[in-house]
């Protein structure tokens, strides 16, 4: 894949919206959602977009996204130039990600290799997202599929939840135990321990990416103090949360 140019940037500001016109792009677009809520229009497909939505923009069609009234959507991008645009026309316009946080690091890598104007380290990285973004994961058709997919959207876009699994349990028409054996088999995990996973992940990409202090981070991610998240976040990582941000 011979690459001729390549830039990475962001849209995060208030009343975001964004239109592109049919053929006013010269490239691609790799387009990621990193938090926040809103809805993207491909020509006539629409998409109501959430954390770990990535969208492969080919401008062959116009072009609108804004963000919802209250809250603030944070697009992470990488627009691209190709000597042969052929080679990703079978790409589809939009996957979404459950394990996203392999995703953003990805980005976060191809933005540091250009921080440092490391062109061979940025194709390495642009290479990989799309690489993934081209892997086809094989997709369950259980009875619950659907529903635990929701709720695993949930857990990463609300990590800061207090959830009850006994509610969970009765929203899905089951006892709790059936309900945490269906969703073991669905995702491998038990519902706690993939919220839990969410959640660490969620403390590392704003520990990465963020200024927020631990404090704040703690309570994004569901905890009532700095003190329990720590010890969650050691325990983990190996690692304090101040040691992992520096």
């Amino acid at each position: 894949m011979d690459i001729l140019s390549m830039h990475n940037g962001k849209h995060c500001v208030p009343e975001w919206k964004w239109h592109v016109p049919v053929g006013c792009h010269p490239g691609f677009t790799l387009w990621s959602i990193w938090g926040g809520e809103g809805q993207i229009m491909l020509g006539k497909n629409c998409y109501k977009l959430s954390i770990g939505d990535v969208f492969f923009i080919n401008y062959q069609n116009e072009v609108d996204a804004y963000q919802s009234e209250h809250t603030s959507l944070d697009v992470r991008y990488i627009d691209f130039t190709l000597q042969n645009p052929d080679i990703l026309s079978d790409l589809p316009e939009h996957r979404h990600f459950d394990q996203y946080h392999f995703v953003l690091e990805l980005f976060n890598r191809f933005r540091l290799a250009e921080e440092r104007n490391n062109l061979t380290q940025m194709e390495v990285w642009l290479q990989a997202l799309i690489t993934e973004y081209q892997h086809i994961t094989p997709t369950s058709t259980g009875a619950y599929t659907i529903k635990i997919d929701e709720l695993c959207r949930m857990f990463q876009q609300h990590p800061q939840q207090q959830y009850d699994m006994s509610e969970l349990a009765q929203s899905f028409s089951l006892t709790t135990d059936h309900f945490i054996r269906i969703f073991k088999q669905e995702r491998g995990v038990t519902p706690y321990a993939y919220l839990q996973r969410c959640r660490l992940e969620t403390a590392k990409t704003l520990l990465r990416m963020s200024t927020l202090s631990i404090t704040d981070i703690a309570s994004s991610c569901g905890f009532s103090d700095i003190y329990n998240f720590s010890r969650f976040f050691q325990s983990k990582t190996g690692i304090s949360p101040s040691r992992f941000r520096n």
